[in-house]
């Protein structure tokens, strides 16, 4: 498992700042597995940034983007035609753009408009591509000022991730990964952040089981969940033991919303089939937030072998493609 490895990469992907200097709001596009690299730069940077950091997963860039506004261009493929469209949208508005691509029509236009390409590696289903479609943001961001230095952050990462890797890999079939996929055949996951910190991750989880074990998944965050869905745990019986609940603990929770993961599990979710919990590693921001995303790919991985089905190949997302460029 190449992970903690390609986090090395991509972190030094990320060219030198050059004319790009002090944008007033930051902007990622993407889609997908293209688009969450948007979310966990959101989500490291929420405490932190000098300026806004917005994720943008449509085909229209917001109001605000402008000459002063920093965008990321993100898609693995470079054929996503709503990262296109809003990159396309951007450039009419004179933003400075920076696209992450390994090749296509996004990379055609950045070299036609001189804008500057972080080219990441081909061969990759876009969500295994994760690192270079984030790394390679937050590693800019650092060197224009936006944010600190994150290279101390990377390196443990690594670390956490490697870990992770040992305790969850292929070759450890007794992980507490694959005991927590036994668990999942036959209910749709639920999964929960404990912190909005890990809200990403979450959304992550539910991803992966979607493309990788090909079923359904929801997943959702404390303490929104307390003001809407926690209600929703009223539904029947025979429903409520369909779905497994999976909430995703921080190293770092602030002890309100550790009450509150305690008292809705208890009132919310000692009615669903199964309750188990994911515990994240390290003790910075990437080493936590990464290592929670790579046991839920281990999750959906072994999710996908017991359900026998192959978790590379997304004939629906393939098909959807196909109709609509025939449209």
């Amino acid at each position: 498992m190449r992970f903690p490895l390609m986090c090395e990469e991509a972190w030094a992907l990320a060219p030198l700042a050059g004319s790009i200097k002090s944008p007033q709001a930051v902007v990622a596009l993407g889609m997908g597995g293209s688009g969450i690299g948007g979310d966990l730069l959101r989500a490291v940077v929420f405490d932190e940034a000098t300026v806004p950091v917005a994720s943008i997963k449509e085909y229209r860039a917001p109001a605000f983007v402008g000459p002063q506004t920093l965008v990321f261009a993100c898609s693995y493929s470079g054929e996503t035609e709503e990262t296109l469209a809003a990159y396309d949208e951007a450039v009419q508005r004179e933003a400075p753009c920076v696209v992450i691509t390994s090749g296509g029509e996004l990379l055609r236009r950045a070299q036609v408009r001189r804008h500057t390409a972080i080219v990441v590696p081909k061969g990759l289903p876009p969500r295994a591509a994760l690192p270079y479609l984030f790394l390679p943001m937050l590693a800019m961001l650092s060197r224009i000022g936006v944010v600190r230095a994150f290279d101390a952050d990377l390196r443990e990462a690594v670390q956490a991730l490697q870990r992770v890797t040992d305790e969850h890999g292929p070759d450890r079939p007794d992980s507490s990964a694959r005991r927590l996929a036994e668990t999942l055949v036959g209910r749709v996951p639920v999964i929960y952040s404990a912190v909005p910190f890990l809200e990403p991750a979450a959304e992550r989880w539910k991803d992966q089981f979607n493309e990788n074990a090909k079923t359904f998944a929801v997943w959702n965050t404390f303490p929104e969940l307390n003001h809407n869905e926690t209600v929703g745990w009223g539904l029947d019986d025979a429903l409520a033991r369909m779905l497994h609940v999976i909430i995703l603990r921080d190293a770092v929770e602030p002890p309100r919303l550790a009450l509150r993961a305690a008292i809705t599990r208890e009132l919310a979710f000692s009615r669903a089939g199964g309750v188990d919990e994911a515990h994240a590693i390290g003790t910075g921001k990437l080493a936590r937030l990464l290592s929670a995303i790579l046991i839920g790919d281990f999750v959906s991985w072994y999710l996908a072998l017991l359900r026998g089905v192959d978790p590379t190949p997304v004939p629906v997302i393939d098909e959807l493609k196909k109709r609509l460029a025939k449209g």
